[in-house]
């Protein structure tokens, strides 16, 4: 545990700025060793920040130059970056306010669509397709707001220095974007991973929160927990907090521009200011910045809903994304995803993925329940391979690993366990009726495991069907690792409804089998490339293992070495321990969702 507190500790103090220290300043300043503007009674330095400030004439007793002084700095510490989150906040919260005042998370009104004939091939390669269809319910955006379809120029240096935002980007693009996502491999003839690139190069709010992601990823990397590269990682840090002002900024003119249509709201501007929101989301989320991420998530809902009203609608949204300006019509029939269709189909996945992983958290049923059945149907049979996959359904082990079936399992408990919690607190729970419907889903997930267990190879992607000579972007690198990732995340769920349905009790039979089972598969990964992805299924087992296998987990976290820190491992292992030192205070009234939010904030383990 010491390279990681060391590590987190060298994090935080990077934090800040470092300006000059005032001799006559405040203490506040002296202490934090800051510029003070020494005006009084409060100085504009505290003010800006919003912390308290000590100004008296009398040297504070806590001003030791030891112990005190020290706890005390890092008191202010915390209060400045708790003030600093606060004011971000509330500026997201105004710029929000504004884009989402009109929109609700309860269920949309029912809409007809326009629909497409029962002939119609729903491909995205079919001839029908290379023109997007119009539709009443799709408003085309106006040729004369070009400020998401024209590339921004970025503008060098004006004194020379290093054009560090590149490096940057292709640190997101080489490294944080698959260390974020690791199953998501698109193959070349459905355009790979191109449209990312493209959005960096549209979107400047997405762009800037992809600098600050790469410049936390990268100052993490660059400190490896020593303070000998303390101020090289300073500079990084100070470029994350410009950048992601930067980016707020840019959200803040989206905004504006999706609520100044004059032809009611613009679906493709309302996408573009959903990618925004989400990789803000992921940016609060790799950075453990708290619950923070609800604000976020609520937002990108409710946009969602706006662009999607009806799940009936998704392959005809789907259709209408597309643009002739990439792929070319000159592909043909084997055209590739565009921009737009690409982006819809990974933040759509994205968010009903985040939806069921936050609704354990919430204690609540997934918001987005109604669109699974439509947008990722739990019988559907997909093919992966090196084609374009049809416009329709989307296989969620495309971008999470995961078949549809799991991750809709998983939601059926969140589900079960939010009735169970509406039935207590209205006094009509039935415990008969709760074991029946834990016994469907208990059989599923039963079912599940058991065929995962007898045929592994079906439920490994498979081979390509040429060589390539570099890593494969269909099945990845770890291919063969895959039923075992499947399994691991049964198990965890199986884990979760077996509290459920019965209560805290990790010493019985019922409990310890799957997590005792998941502890040895987790131990068992050949490398921690996948073990970010599993945080939600080793947190729940862990917090249920016996004191024997604490190590376990403990070992697992340290392979991730400093990027433990990057992501929500370290949360995961901080709520783990927590619960641990629990023990003796936990009773059968205890849940999962109890242990998400023993920190005192909830956690999103994505």
């Amino acid at each position: 545990m010491t390279t990681t507190t060391s590590t987190m500790s060298l994090f935080r103090q990077l934090m800040s700025t470092s300006k000059t220290r005032s001799s006559g300043g405040c203490w506040t300043c002296r202490v934090r060793r800051k510029k003070c503007a020494e005006n009084r009674p409060e100085c504009d330095t505290c003010r800006a920040l919003e912390i308290t400030c000590f100004f008296q004439d009398d040297k504070p007793d806590w001003m030791d130059g030891g112990p005190r002084q020290k706890e005390m700095a890092e008191r202010i510490k915390a209060q400045v970056k708790r003030q600093a989150s606060q004011r971000r906040d509330r500026k997201y919260l105004e710029i929000l306010e504004v884009g989402t005042q009109q929109v609700t998370l309860s269920d949309p009104e029912d809409s007809s669509a326009t629909g497409m004939g029962r002939g119609a091939d729903p491909s995205p390669r079919s001839d029908d397709t290379m023109t997007s269809p119009k539709s009443s319910n799709t408003n085309e955006s106006p040729p004369d707001i070009p400020w998401h379809t024209q590339k921004f120029i970025r503008q060098e240096d004006e004194d020379g220095a290093p054009d560090t935002d590149l490096h940057f980007l292709m640190i997101y693009l080489d490294y944080v974007f698959p260390y974020l996502f690791p199953h998501y491999r698109p193959p070349v003839l459905s355009g790979g991973r191109g449209w990312i690139l493209e959005i960096l190069q549209g979107n400047k709010s997405v762009y800037h929160t992809a600098i600050s992601l790469a410049s936390s990823f990268f100052a993490i990397v660059l400190a490896n927990g020593e303070q000998a590269h303390a101020s090289c990682t300073q500079r990084v840090v100070d470029r994350l907090e410009s950048q992601l002002e930067l980016g707020l900024k840019e959200l803040q003119k989206e905004m504006c521009a999706l609520n100044a249509s004059k032809n009611g709201f613009d679906r493709r501007r309302g996408l573009i200011v959903m990618q925004s929101i989400v990789q803000m989301l992921f940016f609060e989320v790799a950075t453990s910045n708290k619950d923070n991420w609800r604000l976020h998530l609520d937002a990108a809902i409710a946009l969602f809903i706006q662009i999607l009203p009806s799940p009936d609608e998704w392959t005809e949204t789907l259709h209408g994304m597309y643009t002739p300006k990439w792929p070319p019509p000159e592909f043909g029939v084997r055209r590739p995803w565009s921009t737009a269709q690409a982006a819809l189909r990974f933040f759509t996945a994205t968010l009903l993925y985040l939806d069921i992983i936050s609704s354990v958290t919430l204690s609540s049923a997934p918001r987005l329940e109604q669109y699974q059945a439509k947008v990722m149907p739990h019988c559907a049979k997909f093919q992966r391979s090196i084609e374009p996959v049809p416009a329709g359904p989307l296989s969620m082990d495309e971008f999470f690993g995961l078949p549809n079936w799991i991750i809709q399992l998983l939601g059926n408990v969140a589900a079960l366990d939010s009735w169970k919690r509406c039935q207590k607190q209205l006094g009509t729970l039935s415990n008969d009726e709760l074991v029946s419907r834990g016994k469907v889903l208990s059989d599923g997930i039963k079912a599940g495991i058991e065929i995962l267990e007898q045929n592994p190879e079906m439920h490994a992607p498979p081979q390509p069907v040429f060589q390539l000579l570099v890593a494969d972007p269909v099945t990845g690198t770890q291919a063969e690792e895959q039923p075992s990732f499947q399994m691991i995340w049964l198990l965890a769920t199986l884990s979760y409804l077996n509290v459920v349905v019965s209560g805290w009790q990790p010493s019985s039979p019922e409990i310890r089998w799957p997590v005792s089972k998941a502890t040895q598969l987790l131990s068992r990964l050949p490398k921690g490339t996948w073990l970010r992805a599993l945080a939600w299924p080793m947190c729940v087992c862990g917090c249920l293992s016996l004191p024997e296998d604490e190590q376990v987990y403990r070992d697992l976290a340290y392979r991730l070495g400093p990027l433990q820190i990057f992501g929500t491992i370290k949360e995961a292992m901080d709520v783990m321990e927590k619960v641990w030192s629990l023990r003796g205070q936990i009773d059968e009234s205890w849940d999962v969702a109890r242990c998400l939010n023993v920190l005192g904030h909830g956690i999103l383990l994505i």
